[in-house]
């Protein structure tokens, strides 16, 4: 695999290539994670391509030819875009109808393996999470890999793609949710925290944690004990399971 290939597409979901038929999807709404544009491509329908992956908010990079080439044969004509495995839920409308007694979201600070991802889809579906919220940029998405990982969750739990994960926080905090992030040095034993108010559960990337902003946007900060800390922490999937059988523990079966 080219070494420039997104580290989080490490197993790429599906793709659709070739001008027309990438604006028509775009069009139609269909659910387009991420776009790959050769550089210097040109003309009306690049130029409308472009528009309607700013009005749409879709991310898009901007990559040589040779490298389109290797994902995607040569007859993508300048244009390759990558096709989720299922639609995503507007975040301003789940705030909306969300039952804020007893709200429960868990978001993700840019989670990079897909299979992650749909480790930790899994977990919040089963234990009643009420959606997932995942950045749009420089994180996985819900590919075909990560729909696989979840085994079926991704067809009942909402996950929310926003363009800016720290202001989503923030308004998940003004409609009275407490932010709890989980990291490996929190200041709280992660048991010891109340989860059966309102509230969002933060879990970092694999290896760089929370991200400072993130962070600090966070009420509460939480850690998992471990008998052995050599390796420093948990896997962001498994960590993300206990926590969010805890919260499970907590809201059912006390």
């Amino acid at each position: 695999m080219d070494p420039n290939f997104p580290k989080f597409m490490n197993q790429p979901p599906q793709t659709l290539c070739g001008r027309h038929p990438v604006l028509e999807a775009l069009k139609a709404g269909h659910p387009i994670q991420r776009l790959l544009i050769a550089k210097g491509s040109h003309g009306p329908v690049v130029d409308e391509i472009f528009t309607q992956a700013r009005q749409q908010r879709i991310p898009y990079d901007l990559k040589d030819r040779p490298f389109l080439d290797r994902i995607a044969g040569a007859r993508h004509q300048g244009i390759v875009a990558y096709v989720a495995a299922h639609p995503y839920a507007d975040y301003a409308q789940l705030l909306q109808n969300l039952d804020r007694s007893r709200a429960f979201l868990l978001f993700l600070d840019q989670i990079q393996d897909p299979h992650n991802l749909g480790a930790i889809l899994r977990s919040a579906h089963a234990v009643g999470a009420d959606a997932l919220v995942i950045p749009e940029r420089n994180a996985a998405g819900l590919n075909a890999t990560a729909a696989k990982a979840a085994a079926g969750a991704a067809a009942h739990l909402p996950v929310c793609r926003v363009p800016n994960l720290q202001r989503a926080l923030q308004q998940a905090r003004d409609l009275g949710l407490w932010l709890i992030g989980l990291t490996a040095d929190g200041d709280h034993n992660f048991t010891t925290l109340d989860f059966t108010t309102p509230c969002a559960l933060v879990i970092g990337n694999e290896e760089k944690g929370l991200r400072r902003l993130i962070r600090k946007t966070c009420d509460f900060t939480a850690h998992i004990p471990m008998a052995q800390a050599q390796i420093g922490s948990f896997n962001a999937s498994v960590a993300a399971a206990l926590t969010l059988y805890e919260v499970f523990r907590q809201r059912h079966l006390s």
